[in-house]
């Protein structure tokens, strides 16, 4: 192995395999001048060995190589690690040879003598190529950490018995519950459990786009379709093609959304704003509300043909003070994220600090835990936290305080948080809002309340 020396690339690492030193010698250097860095290797078994460290940034496989040739390396990279992206070079280039490094997952393949435009082409493109695939792994990753069902409660192996059963029936299903509670993670159960896992899953929040707009986020819109369409937009129904969309609180959906919704669950076509075409798609549609839609059928708010449609299962997702069974288990689980996300490896709640939460309401449910945890990961001064220090980050309740001195004890404990979560950020008021789950301006709001100054080099930063 020679790794290559010259130009100080601080760029993309592209693992060279030739035994052609010259050659070899010739590609580092008019990748080196792009800004790539660069190591040679001269046979199959030298890049492997050095595979075993780390694998980063593409490989570029020469096809014939002394011991192992470049197919049967291409076949062992592809085997330890997939997502690398590999390019195969070739002198005697022919269809087959393409064909079958293709099939083996190679990205690409060049015939010698190599053209240098090409070859700064694909190296770019295909070091594209692995970062996506790299951020996809990541993105797989924290899905499946986020959107999992955590606890082992009686109510929890109800929802979660449900939720696989109707994984395989291709039916609309209506998740219920309050805010908080873990509606979407029911869905994106069902979405994964079921046929279409591989295909996308789309989720749409209705409470969170305005009434007017929804319909365009919904079906989409072609150019000029109304005022500031200035280019076509693919609705979530189509994104959703062939996979699973999650209307998320679709009890705030006008009635003119809901009659065209209706109109494709019964068609599976769809008519972009703006456009006479229609399209056919293949969309499971899972919904979830923490509204009575009874009685806004009642109140002339909510089409009663279309809640039988949506609600052919109904799933109701218990209030987390309905199985504090789960809260060791969740507590865990965002422990472990926040530690990481924060850099405070090995931080733990001590004793108590868990029956201190089991005691609390949790009117914000599953959402109101985690961010508390992390607020806890961020802002604990004791390692393991004291239970007398968690308590002052909790609302009211478990605190165990007299009516007298709750709003003081209170109020002391919310200018003692924000004042923390401040020194923690250096004054930075939007770093310092996210982490506490707060909009800026209400802790600006808050700041003034307790007499709290902003750092003015930071409060401003987003």
């Amino acid at each position: 192995m020679d790794a290559s020396a010259g130009f100080a690339a601080t760029g993309p690492l592209v693992l060279v395999v030739d035994d052609d030193v010259n050659l070899s010698r010739v590609i580092a250097g008019l990748l080196e001048k792009t800004g790539y860095r660069v190591e040679r290797f001269d046979s199959g078994e030298a890049l492997l060995e050095r595979l075993e460290q780390d694998a980063t940034g593409l490989v570029l496989l020469d096809f014939v190589l002394p011991g192992i040739d470049g197919v049967e390396t291409l076949r062992r990279i592809k085997e330890s690690r997939p997502g690398l992206p590999v390019v195969m070079m070739s002198g005697k280039g022919t269809v087959k040879a393409a064909v079958e490094a293709l099939k083996l997952g190679a990205y690409d393949f060049l015939e010698k003598p190599l053209d240098a435009d090409r070859l700064r082409v694909t190296v770019r493109n295909a070091l594209e190529v692995g970062e996506l695939r790299r951020q996809v792994e990541v993105l797989k990753q924290e899905l499946g950490d986020e959107y999992r069902l955590v606890g082992d409660s009686a109510p929890m192996r109800r929802v979660r018995e449900l939720a696989e059963r109707v994984a395989r029936a291709d039916v609309g299903v209506l998740v219920t519950g309050e805010s908080g509670a873990g509606k979407e993670v029911v869905a994106w159960t069902i979405h994964r459990l079921s046929p279409r896992a591989g295909r996308p899953f789309v989720a749409l929040n209705c409470a969170a786009i305005p009434r007017e707009l929804i319909e365009s986020e919904l079906f989409g819109h072609a150019r000029g379709a109304f005022t500031g369409a200035d280019r076509d937009r693919a609705g979530k129904l189509h994104q959703a093609d062939r996979g699973t969309l999650f209307l998320d609180e679709v009890g705030d959906m006008s009635t003119a959304t809901q009659a065209k919704l209706l109109r494709f669950l019964e068609s599976s076509e769809v008519q972009r704003l703006g456009e006479s075409e229609t399209r056919r798609l293949d969309v499971r549609v899972l919904a979830a509300t923490n509204k009575d839609l009874k009685a806004a059928i009642a109140a002339g708010e909510f089409r009663e043909d279309l809640l039988h449609r949506l609600n052919v299962v109904s799933i109701e997702v218990p209030p987390l003070r309905e199985r504090v069974d789960d809260i060791p288990a969740l507590v865990a689980l965002f422990r472990d994220r926040y530690a990481v996300k924060h850099a405070r490896p090995g931080f733990e709640f001590g004793p108590g600090c868990l029956e201190l939460l089991r005691g609390y309401d949790w009117p914000g449910n599953v959402r109101e835990l985690r961010n508390l945890v992390e607020r806890a990961v961020v802002l604990a001064r004791t390692d393991p936290m004291e239970p007398e220090e968690l308590r002052t980050l909790l609302p009211a309740g478990p605190a165990g305080l007299s009516d007298g001195s709750l709003g003081s004890a209170l109020a002391a404990a919310e200018r003692e948080t924000v004042e923390r979560a401040l020194d923690r950020y250096g004054g930075n008021v939007s770093q310092a809002a996210r982490v506490l789950g707060v909009e800026r301006q209400s802790l600006y709001r808050i700041m003034k309340r307790h007499g709290i100054e902003p750092d003015r080099n930071h409060s401003d930063n987003n």
